[in-house]
């Protein structure tokens, strides 16, 4: 079984804490892979438990899984911070505001990062993966790479050990993508139609949904708006989650954060600032550059996997970031893009050996076998 929630702090002299789980050292061995995940919204690290699980039977890897802010123990936002958070319809926050709530976000991350490689004398073999909403934050790690209120010897840990960043289906909402002029676009989280507290729910169903795309129905894939599934009216498979029992999903939860955090990022006010933080973690050489440590370690390597069955979001982000990667014609900025036939948004959790197995295909990025 996974670990129950150990702690990793944030920034020194903040308070800030983070409970993560730990699948634990595969078969004793000492040199193998870690992938850390961190998660999206309403759903928090025992999305992966499934994972985990598999992970120390087969001896793979070793998974940890850390609780962004607001979720399972981990520190909740202080009243000034919730306060950027709220959207321009109730608060007075700047894009500088919120652009300096991520970037500490990301500090924060970064620092909780490299005290867990500390803590669990984890090997140079280190994957970060953010899946869902969680690229936001993991992207804002990425960059903290460059801050100078990184302390040296974190950045000297974290160089020297993370090789690798993963991208799992970052919704467009997560990258600062525009979504596509109505009638397209329909995110429940935003349906103005639902009362607030009826969205969370309605979400949770829509999310875990299997889209089948006409985009896909063609090789290559046809990058077009509507191509793109918005709703299902019929669906030809049950969502995830449709017969889990109430008490287990509700362990994999927490569907009052979305209100205080995480909804409001996916929010119009939010988009510059998470569009800034974006260029500079995938568009930015600086960023790649500030991860060999001064030449001293091989360029940290980038992966992105998208599940085809997700909601339009998903598919639209990765065209979106493929196009750019293509116009920017730049190997210091090459991403290896996999995109998963037949497989939904909780991937995981529905298929989790295959699950394992893809994002043990993007580890292969890093020694250049792929």
């Amino acid at each position: 079984m996974p670990s129950k929630h150990l702690k990793s702090s944030g920034i020194p002299g903040t308070n800030v804490e983070f409970t993560y789980t730990d699948s634990g050292l595969p078969n004793g061995a000492h040199s193998y892979t870690t992938l850390i995940l961190v998660h999206g919204h309403t759903f928090h690290a025992g999305v992966f438990r499934k994972l985990q699980l598999l992970a120390a039977a087969e001896g793979s890897a070793r998974i940890i899984c850390i609780n962004r802010r607001e979720y399972e123990g981990s520190t909740i936002y202080s009243p000034p911070e919730r306060a950027v958070f709220k959207d321009k319809n109730q608060g007075s926050a700047t894009d500088a505001q919120r652009l300096a709530l991520l970037e500490t976000e990301g500090l924060h991350l970064a620092y909780c990062i490299s005290n867990i490689i500390e803590q669990c004398a984890l090997p140079a073999d280190v994957a970060l993966v953010g899946w869902s909403l969680g690229n936001t934050f993991t992207r804002a790690a990425m960059v903290s790479i460059t801050s100078d209120l990184l302390e040296e010897d974190r950045k000297k840990i974290l160089g020297a050990h993370v090789t690798l960043f993963i991208l799992w289906d970052p919704p467009s909402h997560a990258l600062g993508i525009e979504s596509p002029p109505p009638p397209h676009g329909y995110v429940p989280l935003l349906d103005k139609d639902l009362a607030p507290e009826q969205r969370g729910l309605v979400f949770g169903t829509w999310v875990a949904s299997f889209f089948e795309h006409p985009a896909y129905k063609t090789k290559p894939a046809v990058h077009k708006a509507d191509q793109l599934l918005y709703r299902i009216e019929e669906a030809k498979k049950p969502p995830t989650f449709h017969d889990t029992p109430l008490p287990e999903l509700l362990a994999l939860t927490n569907f009052a954060v979305g209100g205080i955090s995480d909804t409001a990022i996916t929010e119009p006010c939010f988009i510059p600032a998470v569009q800034e933080i974006i260029d500079r973690a995938l568009f930015d050489t600086a960023t790649r550059e500030a991860w060999t440590l001064g030449g001293e370690r091989a360029a940290v390597k980038v992966a992105y996997i998208c599940t085809e069955a997700s909601s339009w979001n998903i598919p639209w982000a990765m065209w979106d970031i493929q196009h750019r990667i293509e116009k920017a014609n730049d190997k210091e900025l090459s991403i290896a893009f996999y995109s998963i036939p037949n497989a939904n948004h909780f991937f995981m959790w529905e298929d989790p050996k295959r699950a394992l197995a893809s994002l043990m295909e993007c580890i292969k990025v890093r020694v250049g076998t792929t």
